[in-house]
């Protein structure tokens, strides 16, 4: 399963530190600081808005992995063999009553508690609170953020097709562990 709708990059990917210029978007400190934090975005946007989240699974597959390497943004990288799943889902991130992030996640299955899994696959709760509930260790990696132009997700969500997002992606450890990849679509204006 691939992105259901492209990518269009406006800029290269840039490591959050210093906070790299993205194109034309202009994004708040208040936001900068999250953008570039490796802890739980789910927190951080709950402490930040003081509302709850919610997640909306828009769809979930598995498949199996490719061969592995030792490049983190190599597809293959998430597995040791060819038998071990990937978990592929896309979702969105509400808070209160609006949908802030757009994310697209793949998962490695293999050695996972199956408790784990089983909330993973029902797809309402989002991924670092779910391990973070369990008192497992949740770190990212490889952090890195970019701008973008989506434009039928633009038009899906009633906005301009040229309208700019910012893009983040990084690589989710659980006790140490790769345990995903996650790509984060920003949909809400982070300039204020």
């Amino acid at each position: 399963m691939s992105l259901p709708f492209p990518l269009l990059p406006l800029t290269p990917w840039y490591p959050p530190d210093p906070f790299p210029e993205l194109g034309d978007l202009v994004v708040a400190p208040r936001y900068r600081e999250l953008l570039a934090s490796t802890d739980s975005l789910t927190r951080r946007l709950e402490n930040l808005t003081g509302l709850p989240s919610r997640v909306r699974l828009e769809e979930q597959s598995q498949s199996p992995a490719e061969s592995a390497t030792h490049e983190p943004w190599d597809p293959a990288w998430l597995a040791t063999t060819e038998s071990e799943p990937i978990l592929i889902r896309a979702a969105w991130l509400r808070l209160g009553d609006v949908e802030m992030v757009f994310a697209h996640s793949r998962l490695s299955l293999a050695g996972m508690d199956p408790r784990i899994q089983q909330a993973i696959e029902v797809g309402d709760q989002p991924l670092g609170s779910l391990f973070l509930a369990r008192d497992e260790q949740v770190e990212r990696r490889h952090l890195q953020l970019a701008a973008c132009r989506a434009p039928v997700l633009a038009e899906r969500i009633g906005r301009d097709p040229g309208q700019p997002f910012i893009l983040r992606r990084s690589l989710f450890l659980v006790a140490g562990q790769p345990r995903g990849r996650i790509l984060e679509l920003f949909l809400t204006d982070l300039s204020r």
